[in-house]
């Protein structure tokens, strides 16, 4: 047996291991399984305690229904029946489920038996449960004193382990380790979501993904608040220069292996904190917006994990990262500012900050030529109001592109929904003092007008995807995340850019 992590293993049949050191079993069949085929797999005294629970529990094996109950004093029980059509994302939420109804305060060790599945359903079960276990184990930057008594955490709570046969092992290990993986990556921005404001400042936050990008082995570039006045990134600096400080930036991370034959570029909105500016938020909205740095987390998290993946492709990613406040040298609705590109824009509400900021950054990114741009952003409230917080936004400039993103939402379990980005949409941005309104005061699409805005700061010929990340703080469980923040963006980046 090959053992691929500490918490994560697939086990054989023949391989040595004692039933007893796990804490908890899980059976998973199809809707066409019997309690007397319990036989089969367990010894008679077991299958009869668990015959008679399901019997008594009136039980059916109907799809997606699962029961938990304790086997022994020392072990727990649960069976779970799939779906005939198992997609990723119901996987994902099953695991979630079933993983939840298992964890308790004590470390728990979970022993999965996959019967009747075929090579797809194993593929994408292994994928769920490797995944919900990480994110299940994930514990929120806490700021409380910590009392005498409290103890660090030193183990994780809960671990999987899969019980397979010896000829499905070889195409099992690396999804459950690319899993395992996605799964740290899709923590990591939700850690660094829920930091403070006052502790992930822009200076802080510069460091820290400075500082996990060198340890990655990636080389690093910072593009100061000085640089970028010299640049003449006016889009930016003027968001930038209402922080009373010139710690703001965009941070530059590159992996570079030296096969690639593609060259992505990931673009990440990332604003510590934001009081809408000028145009200032009331309190039940400005509450919260410690998190508008999730696109650049996104895009942090993919750099580091093409990185310890080993991904066969140039990723470059850039970290827009400043704060948007309420200050005398804060930027005004009526202002004109000039970007980086040319382009002049006509200020109509400070709160609309992240397309500013956005619009600099993907003409820097776009004049590499990168095959693709693909930007990450909690830009717009229009794009939950329009999908809910279940779905995020996805927009192009390439309608090609529009079916890739749909199918990577799909096969990464992080749904996305397609929107439109027709020149039509535009027509509202139109300025008879400059080249483009940054938004109209009211009305409208403002996820798809915010789109299409962000789409004339792309360079000619380069292709671009944008996604607003409307699922990134969903109001209920999501998939296999219990609770906001969901880091989405990390499981769907992967996928888009490896169906390129």
């Amino acid at each position: 047996m090959k053992t691929l992590t500490n918490t994560q293993k697939l086990l054989a049949p023949k391989d040595n291991f004692n039933l007893r050191d796990y804490s908890a079993r899980v059976l998973i069949v199809d809707t066409r399984f019997s309690s007397t085929q319990l036989k089969k797999h367990f010894d008679e005294k077991t299958a009869a305690k668990i015959s008679n629970f399901l019997v008594s529990r009136k039980f059916k094996f109907k799809a997606k229904n699962h029961l938990t109950f304790d086997l022994t004093s020392k072990q727990k029980f649960s069976i779970l029946v799939l779906p005939k059509n198992l997609s990723v994302f119901s996987s994902l939420e099953l695991s979630r489920e079933v993983l939840t109804s298992l964890k308790v305060e004590s470390p728990v060790n979970v022993l999965i038996f996959l019967i009747g599945t075929n090579d797809s359903q194993e593929k994408i079960l292994v994928d769920s449960f490797t995944s919900a276990a990480k994110i299940l184990n994930y514990e929120p930057p806490k700021y409380k004193t910590p009392s005498k008594k409290e103890e660090p955490q030193k183990k994780e709570k809960l671990s999987v382990s899969f019980k397979l046969s010896h000829a499905r092992l070889s195409g099992l290990e690396k999804i459950l380790e690319s899993s395992r993986s996605s799964a740290e990556k899709t923590n990591l921005v939700r850690h660094l979501v829920q930091r403070a404001g006052n502790d992930l400042t822009p200076a802080v936050y510069v460091a820290t993904a400075t500082e996990l990008a060198k340890k990655a082995g990636l080389k690093t570039e910072f593009f100061s608040f000085n640089k970028l006045e010299e640049m003449k990134a006016g889009a930016f600096v003027a968001v930038a220069k209402g922080s009373g400080h010139n710690s703001s930036g965009i941070l530059k991370i590159s992996y570079q292996p030296k096969t690639a034959k593609k060259k992505i570029a990931l673009v990440g909105k990332g604003i510590t904190f934001d009081t809408g500016g000028n145009n200032l938020k009331t309190g039940p909205h400005m509450f919260g917006m410690n998190n508008d740095m999730g696109g650049s987390a996104v895009a942090l998290a993919l750099c580091l994990l093409a990185a310890q993946e080993k991904w066969s492709v140039q990723i470059t990613g850039y970290l827009a990262i400043t704060e948007n406040l309420l200050t005398a040298s804060a930027y005004r609705p009526n202002d004109v500012i000039t970007s980086l590109k040319g382009k002049t824009i006509e200020v109509v509400d400070t709160d609309a900050e992240g397309r500013m900021i956005l619009a600099d950054t993907l003409t820097l990114a776009s004049r590499e030529k990168p095959h693709l741009v693909l930007d990450f952003a909690t830009l717009t409230g229009s794009v939950i109001r329009a999908l809910g917080t279940q779905y995020s936004g996805g927009y192009s400039n390439r309608k090609s592109l529009l079916r890739l993103i749909r199918r990577a939402g799909i096969l990464s379990g992080e749904r996305v929904w397609s929107f439109p980005n027709d020149s039509d949409y535009g027509r509202c941005l139109k300025s008879e003092i400059a080249d483009i309104k940054q938004c109209r005061l009211s009305g409208g699409v403002d996820h798809i007008e915010a789109a299409y805005f962000l789409s004339q700061f792309v360079e000619k010929g380069v292709d671009w995807v944008h996604i607003d990340l409307g699922a990134m703080d969903p109001e209920e469980a999501l998939g296999h995340i219990p609770k906001k923040p969901s880091g989405f963006g990390v499981r769907f980046g992967k996928e888009l850019i490896h169906s390129l």
